[in-house]
């Protein structure tokens, strides 16, 4: 006790030796500190981001569509088919630039090729990455239609900046759009996601309501690849939590999940996406594979190796729905070669 008070009087004699002026700055440089393990603090960031989640939003993409009401959703129905594709850059003549870059269109040959890739599946919904922008996504709307698959419903997300766009096209009407192209990225104060999060939820016409995300992470190409590994992170951690928020407001709805994730099944990002989702929702990715067997769905000549980065997730309630009936797989026909550098993935839901 005599130790203790010894060490308190020497504390306050300490003090009052400082000046005024010591003491408010040390208060100051205190409260600034606080500030910023407040304002920085991962588990503090994401509290926010759940209780306000359009504090770090701007100029979101909704429709004024009341949600869906799953109570009434049949448990089951007849297979939807889901088709991803990246069709490396799909740019057409006249479409109007969001960056500083000038883009060389898509060959006449190269377009035909992705909307035969794309018929070959006989898809419901289509997920696009790298669109070019609402021409180009018309431009493969009428050859789709000319090929016999009608996707008259339509979405792309385009972001000021980025000219490759995520999109969709459905044969079902879109109940609701809900894309975010200026959505804030984890842990940063001003950076966004780079393409942002596309988000439509699709109404069959006998009850059933889809969900889906689409999300295009980081490219591997970049001078700092480290710097580009952590921001696919950032990303993959910013789209889990997006995930989690959405699926604790609908706790019924069947969420498919899609992406061009530039990383592989054991890489780091996707072990973020999985694991930042909790487990009552949990994400299941899907392993669809081609005739051979084979699950790749990208090959990069420079390194004369094949990668895995067109992925496809569902959650726990639309894991449950498509049971064990449910095919999927990846498109693997001639035209593939000369549509894109990635092949089609496609999976059947219900």
């Amino acid at each position: 006790m005599r130790r203790a008070m010894a060490r308190k009087g020497t504390g306050l004699a300490w003090l009052q030796r400082l000046g005024r002026v010591d003491v408010t700055l040390l208060a100051l440089v205190l409260i600034i500190a606080s500030l910023l393990i407040s304002r920085y603090a991962p588990e503090q960031v994401a509290a926010q981001w759940q209780q306000e989640p359009a504090a770090a939003v701007q100029d979101e993409q909704v429709t004024a569509a009341p949600a869906p009401d799953l109570s009434r959703m049949p448990e089951s129905g007849p297979a939807v088919r889901f088709l991803m594709h990246n069709v490396q850059n799909y740019f057409v003549a006249g479409e109007q630039s969001r960056s500083r870059y000038s883009n060389k269109p898509k060959s006449e040959k190269a377009r035909q090729a992705v909307a035969e890739v794309i018929a070959s599946a006989k898809p419901d919904v289509v997920g696009l990455i790298e669109m070019g922008g609402p021409l180009a996504l018309k431009d493969l709307q009428l050859r789709l239609r000319e090929l016999g698959c009608d996707l008259p419903h339509s979405s792309i997300l385009l972001r000021d900046g980025e000219d490759r766009a995520l999109a969709v096209l459905s044969r079902y009407p879109l109940v609701q759009v809900q894309s975010r192209a200026n959505h804030g990225l984890y842990g940063q104060q001003k950076r966004k996601m780079l393409r942002g999060i596309l988000d439509v939820t699709i109404g069959v016409p006998d009850g059933r309501y889809f969900r889906v995300v689409g999300a295009h992470l980081k490219s591997r190409v970049a001078d700092d690849e480290a710097a580009a590994d952590s921001l696919r992170a950032r990303e993959a951690r910013t789209l889990a939590m997006y995930l989690q928020q959405t699926m604790r407001q609908q706790t019924a709805m069947p969420v498919l999940v899609y992406g061009d994730w530039n990383d592989g099944p054991g890489d780091a990002s996707l072990g973020v996406l999985t694991q930042g989702v909790s487990a009552d929702a949990a994400l299941q990715r899907l392993s669809p594979e081609d005739d051979e067997g084979d699950g790749w769905t990208l090959y990069y000549k420079a390194e004369r190796e094949y990668y895995t980065f067109d992925q496809i997730y569902v959650n726990s309630v639309l894991r449950a729905r498509r049971g064990r009936s449910c095919k999927s797989g990846i498109v693997d026909i001639p035209a593939g070669k000369t549509a894109s550098d990635h092949r089609a993935v496609w999976c059947d839901v219900r």
